[in-house]
């Protein structure tokens, strides 16, 4: 069932802390930390179809801004933050069918733009940042 609300448990205290609601409910999402920022992309409505729909948390203010929407509609898609922007990779489209899409969102722009898309369709995998010496 798809669920507006967002948490997250800070280790040191182990309790969780309840975010605002976001304006959209969703399933399957891709979450993404970035310069204080949490956005959230894509995922699935509470009909099982998957969304365009991102929207970020300024984590100080506790406030939801909507963001443009995604190029492509997906849900259980690998997300990460690379040289200050936010790339979504792959997922699965409303077929239920694997996403070779990639998509970065340029957060000084406030736009998305495709990107060359993965070798292999792909869903529910996960992408990490490897950071710079």
């Amino acid at each position: 069932m798809p669920v507006l609300e967002m948490a997250v448990s800070p280790v040191k205290s182990l309790c969780w802390e309840v975010f605002p609601s976001m304006s959209t409910c969703r399933v399957y999402c891709s979450p993404v930390f970035l310069d204080g920022l949490l956005y959230v992309l894509g995922g699935c409505s509470a009909t099982g179809l998957p969304l365009d729909s991102a929207e970020v948390l300024d984590i100080e203010s506790q406030t939801w801004t909507q963001l443009p929407p995604l190029p492509t509609a997906r849900a259980g898609a690998s997300a990460v933050a690379v040289g200050g922007q936010v790339m979504v990779l792959g997922g699965m489209d409303g077929h239920q069918s694997p996403l070779a899409s990639v998509e970065v969102y340029n957060p000084d722009e406030g736009k998305w733009e495709r990107r060359a898309s993965l070798g292999q369709a792909s869903m529910g995998v996960t992408s990490v940042e490897k950071g710079y010496e």
